[in-house]
């Protein structure tokens, strides 16, 4: 195993946003290095630091990588500008590949989309051909009626037999089986449910037309079983779900809480890593082409422009 050599960078157009680069201490390291960022309003060690955590590992194993917080969150300061959320970030993991570049001389990249991270994560694939592999922590989902009544029926039955608290959840079943069966996409984007899984959709082919590795895993927050790609609702049979690779482990949950579901979360997702370096170290990724795009919910997904890059400063800063 590798020593593990650690220093924080500052990054971006104009120098604002805060990373730290995990890399071999020595020995062999790979071509191919990951790109770790924040998780809702978790700063970019994520929760019970599990990207620490992960990057460790991963050098220990020669894979570098960066793990830095988007514009606005944790150490990073504001974005400047009037872009939406979504460009922003896109924005700011191409300026982190930038700065790994700069810093590694690596050129490809594996980005971990978890939660909230998903959607950046999934469109900056599309649009920038250094992305060539994905993987999305509890992101995209879109239970069916049949998912989200089993789900409604184990959270009823599990309530204590106080009277109030079994008011509180009848109301809760009825308020969640009111809505649309066929589609309730748990997703993070503007725009109708429509949009959304067009946006995913197209992505996600996108995708697995250019051979990208991807990893889909999920935890049984979402849901409490899953028989057949339950998480894809409609899409299980869409061509790109045939190339992703789809785990679920209900014993998971989605903020990692306890140890165990860390130590499992670190095998799946350390070994699948590994598999896809491996993979991409022994053959190349078809490049996406310049003409590629989708349409979202906020505009057309075209090749977003690199930020100009800027020198890094070493910095004091906690892990």
């Amino acid at each position: 195993m590798n020593e593990v050599k650690e220093f924080p960078v500052l990054f971006g157009s104009n120098g604002s946003l805060l990373g730290m680069i995990s890399t071999p201490a020595g020995g062999e390291v790979e071509p191919v290095a990951c790109i770790f960022y924040n998780m809702g309003g978790n700063h970019r060690v994520g929760p019970r630091r599990i990207n620490v955590k992960l990057a460790r590992q991963l050098a220990e194993a020669g894979v570098s990588s960066i793990r830095f917080d988007l514009a606005g969150l944790g150490d990073s300061g504001p974005a400047t500008g009037a872009r939406t959320f979504m460009a922003q970030a896109i924005l700011d993991v191409q300026a982190a590949m930038d700065q790994v570049q700069e810093s590694l001389g690596i050129q490809r990249f594996i980005l971990m989309g978890l939660c909230s991270g998903a959607p950046s994560s999934l469109e900056a694939t599309v649009v920038d051909p250094r992305v060539v592999g994905l993987l999305q922590f509890d992101g995209y989902a879109f239970p069916g009626r049949r998912a989200r009544w089993e789900r409604a029926l184990r959270r009823a039955l599990s309530v204590p037999t106080n009277p109030i608290m079994i008011l509180k959840t009848v109301r809760w079943i009825k308020r969640k089986l009111s809505g649309p069966g066929a589609l309730e996409g748990e997703i993070f984007t503007a725009g109708t449910l429509e949009d959304k899984a067009k946006v995913f959709v197209d992505c996600m082919n996108i995708v697995a037309e250019r051979n990208i590795p991807t990893l889909l895993l999920y935890t049984g927050t979402l849901n409490s079983v899953d028989r057949h790609l339950d998480q894809l609702g409609p899409f299980a049979n869409e061509k790109f779900a045939k190339h992703v690779e789809y785990v679920f482990i209900g014993e998971m949950d989605h903020s990692l809480t306890t140890q165990a579901t860390q130590r499992m979360f670190l095998k799946v997702v350390g070994d699948w890593t590994m598999r896809a370096v491996h993979g991409l170290t022994s053959a190349a990724v078809r490049p996406a082409a310049k003409s590629e795009s989708s349409t979202s919910s906020f505009g057309a997904l075209t090749a977003i422009p690199n930020p100009k890059r800027t020198a890094s400063r070493a910095m004091a800063t906690s892990l």
